[in-house]
This record gives C-alpha cells, structure tokens and sequence, in this order.
C-alpha cells in the first residue's frame, strides 16, 4: 500500500456505533472512520499502483484488516460502475468468506455525493456536487451530481473520462463542466453548487466555477474525504441498499458535446410527448409515378461521297486523208450525309407502400 497518510479526529477513543466509509476514484482509496456521535474519528488516503479494480479490492482488505477500531458496518462508494460490480461480486458474504463481507454495502459515487451535498448545500432546492481530482479535474466517472437537497435524490448526473476536459481553473475547462451541469437532468433548475475531492482545495477552482455557472460555491469540509463519509452514512442506513449504477450517465468531452446532449434532451422531449404508448396512428400510403422526360437523340452517319465518270469519245473525219480523234472526260461527284433520329422516352415508377394499423387487430399477410 503506497503513499499512505493518516490523521485521527476527536478524542480517538473506541466506540460502538463505529463504521468504516470507504470511496475509489481511478487510483485513490480515501476512507474514514465515523463514530457513533457522527464525527470522524480516523482517516486513510492510499495511492494505488494502478486502477484496477483488483487493485481497489486489495487496499480495501488491508484497510480492514488495519483498522485500530471495532467497525460495525462498512460502506464502499466506487466511481467506475466496472468497479463497483467487481466488488459487489467479490465483496458478497459467503461461506469461506473473511466474516466482515456481511457488514459492507457497496453503492455509487453520486448516492455518496448526494448525502454530503445535502448537508452542506448552502440553500435549498436542487444542488449540483461536483467532484475534483488532485488536480482539479473532474474526477473520473460520475462526478458531477444534480440532487434534491430536500430528499437526498440525485435527478442526473453526468460522466467524465479520465483527464478531461481540464483543470477547472481555466475558464474554458470550467464552462465545459457548467455545460455538463446544466446539460444533466435538473441542471437548469440548480440553485447552488458544492465542491468535493482534493482538487476542490486547489486555489481558484471554487471562484472559477462559481463564475461558470453563476451560482454560488461551497466547499465541504475535508473535501477528499466527502465521497468516504457519504459511503459511511449510507452504510447505517436500516437494510443499506446496495444500489446498482446509474443508467443516467452523458460522457463529456467538451463544452460543445455538453451543448449537444441539451439539445438531443430537448429533442427527446418532443419526441416522447407525441407518442401514446397504446395506440399508434396509421401511416399514409402514397403511391408516386415519376415519367422521365422525353429525350431525342440525334446520331448522324459518316459522310458517304461517289464519283462516277463520263468518257466521251467524237471522230472528225475530213476529207483530207487524215484522221483526228477527241475525247472529252467529264467527272461528278456527290457527298450524301445520313442523319438518323430515335426519341426515347423512359418511364420510372416508384411505389410506397402504406400499413395502416389498427388498435387491437392483427393486420393480414
């Protein structure tokens, strides 16, 4: 386990009520201990030799196997759904099974977000938690959550690949994340945001946000440890859940893939709100006949030319003992050109065909 820093709050005494609250972003396990009266008593932050999810699974034993106090319930907020469904699978209780995989409930990044969004949210109504990286990146997976502060539910949220868009602390990066925000479901009724993770110290990221999005930014109280102590409250819940991945995920490159996922949501919109899902109307049969214009074509044969020659031949006898001969040659010729024309007038037809349904008959072969 590298890198590993730990700090302990409160008096640090044993407690009953104790419950271990553990988060996985890429390659970080963040994880605390929260007494029974609430207050975090240990935390762990751990750098992974890599993201896998074998790697997430490793850390989390030695963290138990560490812990210097009796845990009660174990919570696991992961930010990959593929490695959430790794350690819902390899995590579940069993028989030859390490005896505290009954006590851990493994759930989502934007469940855990939500209920630390609600507590620290500065007004009511609909709150957007936005997750940081180290560097001020969003974090990869779902670490932009829109929620209802009232009830904790999260409405959307929205997906980052690792390393993108950028820092917020550039303003084009910060209005790539605003886009998402507003392009995720109730977006455009957010009132006020929250920062989580590491990054949300990094300075200017909270006023660069603030000034995308317009609204006003708060930053939670040990911001890498936020996704932890949601996991953890999650986990004392009666009967924890464990909750399966959103399905309500956008993958965001940039501003304009934001901007182009509000107008598909606009789009989508129109669509539905069109349609009854017990009776479909009939479709219009048109039958169209194109007839191509008449079109001539003109060929025109070689020249043809004949000669032909006359010979005339006329004999002058005179009386003089001699004779004289004259022969006249005269030549015509004629040139003949053949033109020929064919007009050829195609016809194309074109047949749609209509079906016409009819609510509760089977239509014919």
């Amino acid at each position: 386990m590298a890198e590993t820093r730990s700090a302990q709050y409160g008096g640090g005494s044993s407690s009953d009520g104790s419950v271990l609250g553990i988060s996985v972003v890429e390659d970080r396990v963040a994880s605390v201990v929260r007494g029974a009266d609430g207050d975090i008593i240990a935390s762990n932050l751990v750098d992974l030799p890599d993201p896998s999810a074998q790697s997430a699974e490793n850390a989390i034993h030695e963290l138990v196997d560490s812990v210097p106090y009796e845990i009660n319930r174990i919570g696991v907020a992961c930010a990959r759904p593929a490695t959430q469904s790794y350690l819902q699978a390899n995590l579940a209780r069993g028989t030859s099974r390490p005896a505290w995989y009954d006590k851990v409930a493994v759930t989502d990044m934007p469940a855990a977000l939500a209920e630390v969004a609600r507590t620290a949210a500065s007004g009511t109504g609909i709150v957007a938690a936005i997750d940081l990286d180290r560097d001020a990146v969003p974090s990869p997976g779902s670490s932009v959550v829109n929620l209802d502060s009232a009830t904790g539910e999260v409405l959307g949220t929205a997906e980052f690949a690792y390393g993108s868009p950028g820092p917020v602390t550039d303003p084009a990066h910060a209005g790539a994340v605003a886009d998402a925000v507003m392009a995720a479901p109730g977006g455009s009724a957010v009132t006020s945001v929250v920062l989580t993770g590491p990054g949300a110290e990094v300075a200017g990221t909270s006023a660069a946000l603030e000034y995308a999005l317009a609204r006003p930014v708060t930053v939670v109280d040990q911001p890498a440890l936020a996704a932890a102590v949601g996991a953890a409250v999650l986990a004392l819940r009666p009967g924890a859940v464990v909750r399966t991945p959103s399905t309500r995920r956008w993958w965001l490159i940039g501003a304009a893939m934001a901007a182009a996922l509000a107008l598909g949501a606009i789009a989508a919109s129109a669509v539905f709100a069109g349609v009854d899902a017990t009776e479909e109307e009939p479709t219009p049969t048109t039958t169209v006949t194109e007839t191509a214009e008449a079109s001539t074509v003109t060929r025109t044969a070689a020249p043809v030319t004949e000669v032909r020659t006359r010979v005339a031949t006329t004999t002058v006898t005179e009386s003089r003992d001699a004779t004289s001969t004259t022969t006249e040659t005269e030549t015509e010729t004629e040139t003949s050109t053949e033109t020929e024309t064919v007009t050829e007038q195609p016809t194309e037809t074109v047949t749609e065909t209509t079906t016409v349904s009819v609510a509760g008959q089977t239509p014919g072969p």
